[in-house]
């Protein structure tokens, strides 16, 4: 996660507290970039997200997020969005992004006028498909060019306490499977030629965390089964109330 990098008394452009959690905002540029090992583009973090006791509010500020990046990427009315859902549906740590899919209002086979029109998809991963995720996820853009690609996937984090209780968004696009060592092709606005938005919840962590002990470990919360379903609940969600916004 970017935030992780980030010195504790880092300046962001945005850093507020709403509803009990942080919200931050930071535009990174090549030289930012290059001292926090990210790719260039806007960062927004959430932490502190209470989604046991507070999934409303937690909804009203993603969707308002995804809200603010649509804004910022000048979308027509009736553009082309392509949502994606990374990651293993049957692992549940990796599996917010195929959880998130099923839950996704489609309705580009309506040609409903006026609103996004908005197509889904789970590319899977490569122990299923045996082709990288970028790779269909590219094969599909070049066929209906897309305006956005939205792309969500589970993430790693250094600190225990962001499992499952932290969201980051990024136009900077993502790297599956580099937070657990399994780094695959880049799926960004430079591999696919589109806008990309990226969402994210950790929900692992490396053992390191919490003992030395060599070897590639990870730990995830016990109640992961359950925060999964209201996770990706609220994820999708959002993303259907932010799309649903521009409707005139």
């Amino acid at each position: 996660m970017a935030v992780e990098n980030m010195a504790s008394d880092f300046s962001y452009d945005v850093n507020r507290i709403i509803h009990g959690m942080n919200l931050r905002k930071l535009k990174v540029d090549a030289s930012l970039g290059k001292k926090i090992r990210k790719g260039e583009g806007i960062y927004y973090n959430i932490d502190n997200i209470d989604y046991k006791n507070k999934e409303k509010e937690i909804i009203q500020l993603l969707s308002s997020t995804i809200y603010d990046c649509l804004c910022q990427l000048d979308l027509k009315q009736d553009a082309n969005i392509l949502v994606c859902g990374l990651g293993n549906h049957m692992v549940t740590p990796d599996s917010l992004g195929p959880l998130v899919i099923n839950k996704i209002e489609v309705n580009r086979h309506l040609n409903a006028p006026q609103t996004y029109q908005i197509s889904a998809l789970c590319p899977g991963v490569m122990g299923q498909t045996g082709m990288e995720s970028s790779e269909i996820i590219k094969a599909v853009v070049d066929d209906f060019h897309p305006q956005l690609v939205v792309v969500v996937d589970a993430l790693a984090c250094n600190h225990p306490e962001r499992m499952c209780h932290s969201i980051q968004l990024s136009t900077a696009g993502i790297n599956p499977g580099s937070g657990i060592g399994n780094k695959r092709k880049e799926i960004s606005k430079q591999t696919l030629g589109t806008n990309v938005l990226a969402i994210g919840i950790p929900t692992v962590s490396d053992i390191d965390v919490f003992a030395e002990v060599d070897n590639d470990f990870f730990v995830t919360p016990k109640d992961i089964d359950f925060a999964m379903d209201v996770l990706s609940q609220i994820v999708a969600e959002s993303i259907n109330r932010a799309f649903k916004k521009n409707r005139i």
